[in-house]
């Protein structure tokens, strides 16, 4: 009967009772098992030691590594009737071994899934090339090794490293310049794409000042692949572990990948970081060299961007002894606008090579606006996605009068007219009006001559001042009234405190509303020697 079982069953019990325990039966199954206990062998003398401690201890059974194998043994007392036999005890006993590696595996295989799923969720939008890199290297210590290197190539002239000990807190960071890895040819062709990693990269790896020491024991080299970026994920100590170089292939996929990201939002920031420095008002000069003062106040309705369709400009004083000035306010709000602000700023800049006029000059703007429109319309070969071209705009010069006072040529078109505050105090508004500029081509521009006696001050504003909502319901425009109210009450201030405070007043009167572009451009004849 037992030898028709494929079960391992065994059977042992003592000669007499406290006598040693041998073996009674065993059928062939237990006999492939433990091929060390037959009939009659003593079980102590067959070097079974978890056998032979069950035995001593009584034990309902055990699982233990015998011979390469996992047995696990079930332990049945034989009684007749309630009465023990001979105290003999039967073992079931089964090899589990591939049940538990397939156990193991599979707690391996969860525990490499949870590691590169939290790794993934840590290293997720970060965005920053240096701290990505900490972060790669932070979470790698311990686990994939006890010793972490990342190497970065990015394309610069450098080559960003991170290293990470484990047991330490922070990770340690440098550089090492191109030319320092002449040395390294294989690494450094590693590095940027060119070559695989061979072995020999391991060797110069260790000649780079990027340890605190020499690394000792076996080092794994990884390519770290990426759209932006290439670089290596260097081990240092490894587990012995047959998943040690599959996982860290796939955790160099996502340090790659959150690599080039990070690689690409700098690029990115700073392409948007040059484009609105391009885009911002431009400080205005420190010395007109006409006597004149200025300043001014901006506030874009998107004030994260610093950038609007309003923008406003002072140049220097030209041969010809006049200070050219301009504030203007194109159709839109956002990058978009700034970016045709630019345009019609840079425009201004070519015509005035060959116009100083300001009505002529804001003539020849209308035609080049309409031209650039007609370029750009839908069929057009070559056309970019079409904009409103639309703007309106305040421009002039201002040259000094003897007495210290300057004459203002103004030309405007679809823009609020200026205001002038007179050092009495009393707030006057010019009498000018004009066309949208690029929208008609027979447009009407508005022209004007004013004169600032030492002390006046001439102040140019968008529209997004009058129309701005607030007040105690939210909904009331600010309106002309309360900017001369707010222009009167600034009888004496120098012209950039005059700017500021109407955006003080104008920011009260919003109360963190949303709002249009604003700008504020002052020009004022200086009474002379101030304190």
């Amino acid at each position: 009967m037992l030898a028709g079982l494929t079960e391992a069953v065994l059977v042992t019990g003592p000669v007499h009772p406290g006598g040693e325990e041998i073996v009674h039966a065993a059928n062939p199954a237990a006999a492939r098992l433990l091929p060390g206990l037959v009939v009659g062998t003593v079980v102590a003398d067959a070097g079974y030691d978890a056998l032979t401690d069950a035995l001593v201890r009584a034990r309902p059974g055990f699982e233990a590594e015998i011979d390469g194998r996992v047995l696990a043994a079930r332990a049945v007392r034989l009684d007749e009737d309630g009465a023990v036999v001979d105290a003999l005890t039967c073992w079931y006993l089964r090899d589990v071994t591939e049940e538990r590696r397939g156990s193991a595996s599979l707690v391996r295989a969860q525990a490499r899934a949870q590691f590169l799923a939290e790794a993934g969720r840590a290293l997720h939008g970060v965005l920053h090339l240096d701290r990505t890199l900490r972060t790669a290297v932070s979470l790698a210590a311990g686990v994939l090794a006890p010793t972490v290197l990342v190497m970065l190539a990015d394309g610069s002239d450098t080559v960003r490293w991170a290293r990470a000990d484990g047991g330490e807190s922070r990770p340690h960071t440098g550089e090492l310049t191109r030319t320092a890895l002449r040395s390294a040819p294989r690494l450094h062709e590693a590095l940027v794409g060119r070559a695989p990693v061979d072995p020999w990269v391991t060797v110069e790896l260790a000649e780079l000042p990027v340890w605190n020491e020499r690394p000792a024991g076996e080092v794994v080299v990884v390519p770290v692949p990426g759209a932006l970026v290439q670089g290596v994920l260097v081990l240092v100590g490894p587990a012995a572990d047959a998943d040690a170089l599959p996982l860290g292939e796939e955790y160099a996929v996502r340090v790659g990948t959150a690599l080039s990201a990070a690689a690409l939002y700098r690029e990115q920031a700073h392409l948007g970081h040059v484009l609105q420095a391009s885009l911002e008002p431009p400080p205005l000069p420190s010395d007109t060299a006409g006597g004149l003062l200025v300043g001014s106040a901006y506030r874009p309705a998107r004030e994260s961007l610093r950038v609007g369709g309003d923008f406003y400009e002072v140049l220097p004083r030209t041969d010809a002894g006049r200070t050219p000035f301009l504030l203007g306010d194109v159709c839109g709000k956002g990058i978009e606008a700034a970016v045709l602000s630019g345009r019609v700023r840079q425009s201004l800049h070519a015509l005035r090579l060959v116009e100083q006029d300001p009505a002529t000059l804001l003539r020849l703007l209308n035609v080049a606006l309409l031209d650039a429109a007609d370029l750009d319309a839908p069929g057009t070969p070559g056309a970019a996605v079409a904009m409103p071209r639309f703007a309106t705009m305040v421009l002039g010069d201002a040259a000094g009068l003897p007495d210290g006072g300057s004459r203002l040529r103004l030309a405007t078109g679809g823009h609020p007219p200026p205001y002038v505050l007179r050092a009495d105090g009393r707030v006057e508004e010019v009498d000018v009006a004009g066309s949208l500029v690029g929208a008609l081509r027979d447009a009407e521009v508005g022209a004007a001559e004013v004169v600032l006696a030492p002390g006046d001050t001439c102040l140019l504003y968008s529209d997004g001042v009058t129309e701005a909502r607030g007040g105690p319901t939210g909904r009331d425009f600010y309106g002309e009234e309360r900017l001369e109210a707010a222009l009167a009450g600034c009888v004496g201030a120098p012209p950039q405190v005059i700017c500021e405070r109407v955006l003080q007043l104008l920011g009260g009167w919003l109360g963190g509303r949303d709002h249009d572009d604003v700008a504020l451009l002052a020009l004022q004849a200086p009474t002379g020697r101030r304190a």
